[in-house]
């Protein structure tokens, strides 16, 4: 089976990218342009994995996808026409899209753009004509709280209102730019394992069909959401040399044809890398491929991949009802209890780590944070609170993190001092990351003219957290350093630049144009590699530190 799935990969093709023209008929329906303080794609539309989670309790009706795109703002955010047309209806919530909607019908394109969550009811009436541009509405949020999910909901249907379509289609903007930074979480989108390509990008996405049968019932998908994940692991400790001042990257073309999203590194081993990929109606698989040699990979074995320490050396998994470890190098397997829930190593594969809810139905309940020697001897709960989640720093501290409405508190909790150490308070705090080693965080902020950006905490008591020179997607070279996209929207491919934040040195790389699909790119352990989903031909692509 698998050396057949082999065989069909190597024949399978590249999916065309739809071109960003300007012969879309629609622009963007914001006021004002992308920004931090401003508005930030938040859920794309489709296949994604907010849809995957909530279909059967929010997009039932929509086949299971998300229907719409989301578009991350304070409210009372400015909202205009994306074109000329009539507005067809105001505050009619048989479409949903509570507490206020308005529907506008664009006859020359024809559909019909709904725009949801609205603040309050907009000045508008039906048979009202509209012009492209105008301000027709102000954002809300479903919650009408303002400090839950303040954003807009955006539709584009038939005429006939019973079909939906992805708004990429018809909104002239650079998508793949608008996706590199501000999504609700990443990866965007849900993997189907017996179709492993299918709907895992921005403009590959199918129309939905109101009452239809749901899109997303997969036998076998990837992240299994369904059986529980544990806490992410954190890097690595690594000190990869300097780069060096005149150093300079190159981009070339990597692997097959059309493969693939998702692409991961070796943590121990910055030449070798891993995909999933299979044909249509075949499980999918997991490849090997070598940085140095585009032209060779190796059949791994049946997707999903394996749970796995941070190093990669140790393997979880649920076996007959009980937690189970594996050490790759000797093969010893042993169980622990853990109440079933999947657990997390420290950096040091010495300790584990997991989190239990007992009463899930209950808003209020604590969440539990537990620990065990790796063998599970001395489990222990060092902490339980409403609404937080815990994840590992190094090998004895966890970084522990709690949100109360629009305000996100960070500590540290030492497991073998019992140290509990508040870092700070952020109101609208997104995209939390932390460096190799877990000496530092880098994080961003929203809706704030004076505070939106991106900043840096060190995980120690008294830290101030220094606000970056940049703005865009970054990806930790090492524990001083990052990779960085800057977000320029208008800007028809992405360019790479460095941040040293210990130094304050700041470079940007001159490569050839380059386009990252989907806000998808990895850094190899050693910072010298950088694989990407170039969205130019839906293929990897690969930077690479040139020699001196």
């Amino acid at each position: 089976m698998l050396r057949k799935l082999f065989l069909v990969v190597l024949l399978l093709t590249t999916i065309p990218l739809q071109a960003q023209t300007s012969s879309k008929p629609f622009i963007l329906p914001m006021q004002d342009p992308p920004g931090a303080s401003t508005w930030l794609l938040g859920q794309p539309y489709g296949n994604t994995i907010g849809a995957y989670l909530r279909g059967a309790d929010w997009y039932e009706a929509g086949q299971r996808l998300h229907f719409g795109l989301d578009f991350s703002m304070e409210c009372g955010t400015a909202l205009v026409a994306m074109a000329d047309g009539e507005v067809a209806f105001v505050d009619d919530l048989g479409f949903g899209s509570g507490p206020h909607n308005l529907l506008i019908r664009h006859a020359d394109a024809g559909v019909i753009a709904l725009y949801g969550h609205l603040l309050q009811r907009p000045a508008l009436n039906p048979g009202d004509r509209v012009t492209q541009g105008q301000v027709v509405g102000l954002s809300g949020d479903p919650d009408v709280t303002c400090d839950s999910r303040p954003h807009l909901h955006l539709e584009i249907r038939s005429l006939d209102y019973f079909t939906t379509y992805n708004p990429v289609d018809y909104i002239n903007a650079n998508w793949h730019m608008l996706t590199s930074l501000g999504g609700f979480r990443y990866p965007l989108f849900q993997q189907d394992l017996d179709n492993a390509r299918q709907w895992m990008s921005i403009d590959d996405q199918p129309p939905v069909q109101f009452g239809g049968r749901a899109l997303n019932a997969y036998a076998a998908t990837y992240p299994d959401w369904d059986e529980g994940l544990p806490p992410v692991n954190p890097p690595l400790a690594v000190a990869p040399a300097p780069l060096p001042e005149n150093a300079t990257f190159s981009i070339r073309r990597f692997g097959y044809d059309g493969c693939c999203a998702g692409a991961w590194w070796n943590p121990l081993d910055p030449t070798r890398l891993f995909v999933i990929d299979g044909a249509a109606s075949q499980r999918a698989a997991i490849f090997e491929f070598s940085a140095t040699d585009s032209g060779v990979f190796n059949l791994i074995g049946q997707a999903p991949p394996p749970l796995t320490s941070p190093d990669g050396t140790h393997q979880v998994a649920r076996v007959n009802g009980l937690i189970a470890i594996r050490r790759l190098t000797d093969n010893l397997e042993w169980t622990v209890e853990t109440e079933d829930m999947l657990p997390a190593f420290s950096t040091d594969n010495r300790l584990l780590m997991w989190q239990l809810v007992r009463e899930p139905a209950n808003p209020d309940a604590p969440v539990e944070i537990w620990i065990s020697d790796a063998d599970g001897a001395n489990r222990r709960m060092v902490l339980a609170e409403p609404d937080i989640s815990a994840q590992w720093l190094d090998e004895s501290r966890l970084l522990i993190t709690r949100r109360e409405t629009i305000t996100t508190t960070l500590r540290v909790l030492d497991t073998i001092s019992g140290s509990d150490t508040v870092l700070g308070a952020w109101a609208w705090l997104r995209g939390l990351s932390i460096g190799p080693g877990g000496e530092r965080l880098m994080f961003y902020l929203v809706y704030d003219d004076a505070a939106s950006g991106i900043y840096s905490l060190r995980t120690q008591s008294g830290a101030q957290a220094e606000r970056m020179p940049f703005f865009g997607a970054w990806r930790w070279r090492d524990a001083d350093s990052v990779f960085y996209l800057p977000y320029t929207p208008d800007a028809a491919y992405h360019t790479l630049s460095h941040y040293d934040l210990a130094s304050g040195a700041n470079r940007s790389f001159v490569t050839d144009p380059f386009l990252v699909a989907n806000g998808d790119w990895s850094v190899s352990p050693d910072g010298t590699r950088i694989v990407f989903l170039n969205a130019l031909d839906r293929t990897l692509g690969l930077i690479e530190l040139l020699p001196v």
